[in-house]
């Protein structure tokens, strides 16, 4: 039929969809925790080789993540295996009242002496004691881990409607693949900037919201997934309504601009161009999410007079950015964007470095250009040194 997507092309979405269910299926602490304690109890089985179906049974009854529980048997690596095997026959023993192992190594025959596994299993003959050994010492240890993973993630729990509305969104990126997916997630979980523009009212209800070096798009694809959310009438009680605003994003770089177009599925326009001289779509919000840094001073004040130009009465410019004031916080501001243009292989900004000023000079900077702006903390959670300022035309 002609219009529809090529066979190939169908295939990998589907590959994609079940990767990406198998990723996040039984995602609360409490099923977290229990596929954990699952993985471990099988891992310590002396079942080798029948792990892996045995945690795809195990995990698809009782309904906890199968890839979870099938990494937490792992406690059974080669490197560990020798040793696990040894306190379960001696745990075995200590079970059943027998008397526990020698482990002098001058008792122990040459050709055994470095081989554990064959030591368990045919020099002692502890067959009972093993399997013993291994429910016991698998219980204790699957309860320990369980407890640990569920104390770890209730601590950074969120509501359950925050929960889908990371996941809503994150999955609007799966045409672009499974990384991408896991960066948006990522992004959405540890910094803040994102849900302060929804939960603070801080955006305008309605107008248009252009964002300029947009990258992935993340802002714009959270307020579309919220729009959506507020409809079902599942959105996070006590919030504001999401902004129904017309988006559009400016980004410099070709490739995240593709990876924005691909998550935001159409709900929003995605332009290339160079942000100090393309043209500016008509906007009453601007959003500058760590943008301003990456470029020399000169080029920050002539895109913030653009900005300042094109918005009316009464329009909002939010920059979020890092206060070089702030002593050792600014400095982890600065190692972080040095290793991650590293690890990006960007040695064009490397060598140039990057461009920070205090937070004062910022608002003294937008002052000059008709903007009342102030500022707040917007590192919340996070050891950076960074601030939104949030700036009006008059």
């Amino acid at each position: 039929m002609e219009g529809a997507p090529p066979r190939g092309a169908k295939r990998k979405r589907w590959l994609r969809e079940l990767l990406y269910q198998l990723r996040i299926e039984g995602g609360t602490p409490e099923r977290q925790a229990a596929a954990v304690a699952l993985g471990i109890f099988i891992g310590c089985t002396p079942l080798y080789g029948l792990h892996l179906p045995l945690c795809i049974l195990f995990a698809r009854l009782l309904g906890v993540n199968r890839v979870k529980t099938y990494i937490a048997a792992h406690i059974s690596t080669p490197v560990l295996m020798p040793f696990l095997l040894f306190f379960e026959v001696q745990t075995g023993k200590l079970v059943r009242g027998k008397r526990l192992l020698n482990i002098n190594p001058s008792q122990v025959p040459e050709r055994w002496r470095w081989d554990a596994a064959h030591l368990a299993f045919w020099h002692w003959r502890s067959w009972l004691d093993l399997l013993v050994g291994s429910v016991v010492l698998g219980t204790v240890l699957a309860a320990l881990f369980g407890l640990v993973t569920l104390l770890l993630l209730r601590r950074g729990q969120r509501p359950p409607e925050v929960e889908a509305l990371i996941e809503d969104t994150a999955h609007r990126y799966l045409e672009a693949g499974l990384v991408q997916c896991e960066i948006v997630r990522g992004k959405l979980r540890h910094d803040p900037v994102y849900f302060t523009l929804l939960r603070d009212g801080t955006l305008p209800r309605r107008g248009r919201l252009l964002d300029l070096g947009c990258g992935r798009g993340i802002a714009m694809a959270l307020l579309t997934a919220a729009g959506d959310q507020f409809a079902r009438g599942a959105y996070p009680e006590g919030w504001p309504p999401p902004p129904a605003m017309q988006l559009s994003g400016l980004e410099a770089d070709p490739s995240p601009a593709r990876v924005a177009m691909a998550g935001l599925q159409g709900r929003a326009a995605v332009a290339t161009g160079d942000l100090v001289s393309a043209p500016l779509p008509p906007a009453d919000a601007v959003l500058l999410i760590d943008v301003l840094h990456y470029l020399p001073p000169g080029d920050q004040q002539r895109l913030l007079a653009r900005v300042a130009g094109a918005l009316p009465q009464g329009g909002l410019l939010l920059v979020r950015e890092a206060d070089a004031a702030a002593g050792w916080r600014f400095l982890a501001v600065r190692l972080s964007e040095r290793l991650m243009a590293f690890c990006r292989g960007d040695w064009r900004q490397w060598r140039q470095g990057f461009h920070y000023r205090r937070k004062d000079d910022w608002i003294a900077l937008l002052g000059g250009l008709g903007l009342t702006a102030a500022a707040g903390p917007m590192g919340m959670g996070t050891p950076y040194a960074n601030v939104l300022i949030q700036a009006v035309r008059s």
